[in-house]
């Protein structure tokens, strides 16, 4: 990632989009030094850092020269200007942050899980629906270089029929991601499936259209305790075309620097999709009989490189009154997929219809 200084303030355009970081925990701070320390040809900037923690805030102030704040409250009572709000909280806070800030009239970037209740995920999207206002979602995966060149060649053909796919999330949370703890444990808004069947959801709508069905499995080896620090869940899920496919998430499992996080196999061809996180060595590959021992079609990224594109792309949606890559809808969509898994973990792994947890 880019960690260049700031941006100086005489080379930001003065007409450009004023937006505020509500959440300056772990992705609040990737999100303030990788892409808000020097935004893209200053067509953004931040104009007030908010956090309950003052270490945090205060961070991101005097990383970027911009007043931190306890609430969004204190930023309206001081007086500051601001068009738009980068919502970076606890999956729970997202529903009644996001339509406070819609209702104002501001437009919003929420992180992903858009919420942790169908019901919430309705009236965050209910809110959005009014107009005037541009609210999308950092859902990583839509934005990824590799996934978009994937979708391209499944249209083109170049698989030939698709038969299958197949995603991959297995890794071992720590750091700054459980520092709070609001990710592990049990409840609402804990769980590897909240926290990672919407990227994975997500990333399968992207290539296989929309979902109807999902079965789903816990692992019962001895180790997964069930505690949310180690989980194993494994989904079988079906597309509106017929389709089927796997979907593996694990937390408690050896990281790699890069893998192959989704896979398409076609009557064609085969194309991986290389996800990496500490390197420039993602990108998508496609292996056929012209090449069997595979060909790039995407050039080499970064994962976190799509953090810069989610508020590239929302400030593009702001400035040119479009609709952004990621909407509320498509989030609510990967919710209600990420709910039927929960249902059919309830009730012992039988297919559940998307449509009937949509309807809350």
């Amino acid at each position: 990632m880019n960690t260049a200084s700031p941006v100086p303030s005489d080379e930001v355009d003065p007409a450009s989009v004023r937006i505020v970081l509500v959440g300056c925990g772990a992705i609040g701070w990737e999100v303030a030094t990788g892409v808000y320390a020097h935004p893209t040809g200053g067509r953004y900037r931040l104009v007030a850092a908010v956090d309950p923690y003052p270490d945090r805030a205060d961070a991101v102030g005097a990383l970027l020269g911009i007043p931190a704040f306890a609430s969004l409250a204190e930023v309206l009572a001081a007086g500051i200007e601001f068009d738009a709000v980068d919502q970076r909280l606890p999956h729970h806070l997202h529903a009644d942050a996001a339509v406070e800030v819609l209702t104002a009239g501001r437009h919003v970037l929420v992180e992903k899980p858009l919420a942790t209740s169908i019901a919430d995920a309705a009236r965050m999207v209910a809110a959005s629906d009014r107009g005037g206002v541009v609210a999308a979602v950092a859902e990583n995966y839509p934005h990824l270089s590799a996934v978009k060149a994937a979708r391209h060649a499944i249209a083109a053909g170049r698989a030939g029929a698709i038969r299958a796919l197949r995603t991959t999330r297995a890794y071992t949370l720590g750091g700054v991601w459980v520092r709070d703890g609001w990710r592990t444990g049990t409840g609402p808004s804990a769980g590897i499936m909240l926290d990672q069947g919407t990227h994975h959801t997500s990333l399968l709508r992207q290539l296989g259209g929309e979902i109807t069905a999902v079965a789903a499995q816990h692992s019962t080896a001895p180790e997964d305790a069930g505690d949310g620090a180690v989980e194993t869940v494994l989904l079988t899920v079906r597309f509106a075309s017929g389709l089927l496919a796997h979907s593996l998430y694990s937390w408690g499992a050896a990281a790699l620097a890069d893998e192959v996080e989704a896979t398409v196999f076609g009557s064609k061809a085969r194309i991986d999709v290389r996800v990496s996180y500490e390197a420039d060595l993602g990108h998508a590959h496609c292996f056929d009989a012209r090449a069997p021992q595979g060909t790039a079609i995407s050039p080499p990224e970064n994962y976190y490189d799509s953090h810069r594109l989610m508020v590239d792309d929302w400030v593009a949606a702001i400035t040119e009154e479009r609709r952004p890559l990621v909407t509320f809808a498509d989030a609510a969509a990967d919710l209600a997929v990420v709910f039927a898994a929960a249902a059919s973990l309830r009730h012992g792994g039988d297919f559940v219809e998307v449509a009937e947890i949509a309807k809350g």
